[in-house]
Parts: C-alpha cells; sequence; structure tokens
C-alpha cells in the first residue's frame, strides 16, 4: 500500500549545480554589453603622429590610450553616446552608438582645432 500524499504539501528540489550553472550561462548570453567604440588616425600636415595622448569620455567614463607608430588608434568604452574625444589637450564631440566608428583627424599644431578628416 502507498502512503498517502497531500496534494498541498510542498515539495522543494534544490537546483544541480549543472542546471544553475546553464542558467546563468543562458542568462549571461541575453544579456549582451552594448560597448561602443572610436577608431582612426592621426595626422599632422599630412603625417601620421605617433605617441600622441588620446581620451574618450562618455557619461562620465573615460577611456585613454595612445596612437601608434603609424598614428592609428582605438579606443573602446562601456556606453557611447554623446563624447568628447582629446587629443593632445584639442577636444571635439563626437557621437558613438553600437557600431564602430571610424574617425580621422588632422591634429594641427598651435592653438587650432581637431579637424575631422
Amino acid at each position: 500500500m502507498t502512503p498517502f500524499r497531500s496534494p498541498f504539501a510542498v515539495v522543494r528540489h534544490a537546483p544541480s549545480r549543472k542546471a544553475a550553472l546553464l542558467l546563468a550561462a543562458t542568462l549571461g548570453l541575453a544579456l549582451p554589453a552594448h560597448a561602443a567604440s572610436i577608431f582612426g588616425s592621426l595626422k599632422r600636415a599630412g603625417k601620421p603622429v605617433a605617441g600622441a595622448s588620446i581620451k574618450l569620455l562618455c557619461g562620465g567614463t573615460i577611456s585613454a590610450g595612445q596612437s601608434d607608430e603609424r598614428g592609428n588608434y582605438s579606443l573602446s568604452i562601456a556606453k557611447g553616446g554623446s563624447c568628447t574625444l582629446t587629443v593632445d589637450a584639442k577636444s571635439t564631440s563626437v557621437q558613438l552608438g553600437e557600431e564602430p566608428k571610424r574617425q580621422d583627424f588632422e591634429v594641427p599644431a598651435g592653438d587650432a582645432p581637431l579637424r575631422p578628416l
């Protein structure tokens, strides 16, 4: 004879470790990060600007780096939008979205502002 079980009884099963890891991985894949990025080259009088200090400020978050020997740069930041790009103390506004943005600049000598190419 089978013992009587109430239909109102609460049965709790602890999830297995494997099931918990699978759930965590699935949720992680469902919430992708939307990083924004900008890349390009820096020129002065038509020649590459190597070793330029570059900063990207978007919503209080900063990403920084330097241009390489060919004047190329690449910066990524967690979230885009209306941002400020600064190259050797010269700033300009850039709009970054989900797609990587290519922007080449002329970095003039003196007090002249950055000029998009």
